[in-house]
């Protein structure tokens, strides 16, 4: 399975980065992550949504499980997460593309893109901080698909 986290803005912040790259690390056994971070050019809010819409999309191999972060979407407990992660490659997807908006979020063209809409919170979380969080529940899905003793009830 490939994972691609793909992302408007760049992470400057290096604790941020040691935990999302310690997470890519310990999900090697289970999945390769490729993270990919992509800027749009437009200063005006509304052109640079549709720009960071077109760029996300494009940035998404063919025939991916699309899954964009966003607010209104779907939240699920860690083992409802996992057991999705295991339908999506039970379905015979090979990759998963996990979208994360820029400030404004996801354009409606990319939700209606998008298979699953899913929400981490219904509390407002940093933009950056989103990315590790999601990349700990990704390795805790897999360790829980896998029997590993990682997660615990």
């Amino acid at each position: 399975m490939q994972i691609h986290l793909i992302a408007i803005g760049k992470c400057r912040d290096k604790a941020i980065l040691d935990l999302v790259n310690t997470y890519a690390k310990r999900l090697k056994p289970f999945a390769s992550v490729k993270i990919t971070e992509l800027n749009a050019k437009s200063k005006d809010p509304k052109t640079a949504q549709k720009e960071e819409t077109d760029l996300l999309l494009k940035a998404c191999p063919k025939g991916s499980f699309i899954m964009a972060l966003d607010e209104r979407g779907k939240q699920f407990s860690s083992q409802k997460f996992a057991q999705k992660i295991k339908n999506i490659q039970e379905d015979g997807f090979r990759d998963i593309c996990l979208l994360i908006g820029g400030a404004d979020g996801h354009t409606e063209h990319l939700r209606t893109q998008a298979q699953l809409l899913l929400g981490l919170s219904e509390m407002t979380l940093p933009h950056m901080l989103v990315r590790p969080v999601l990349m700990e529940q990704l390795y805790r899905a897999y360790t829980l698909i896998s029997g590993h003793p990682y997660h615990r009830d």
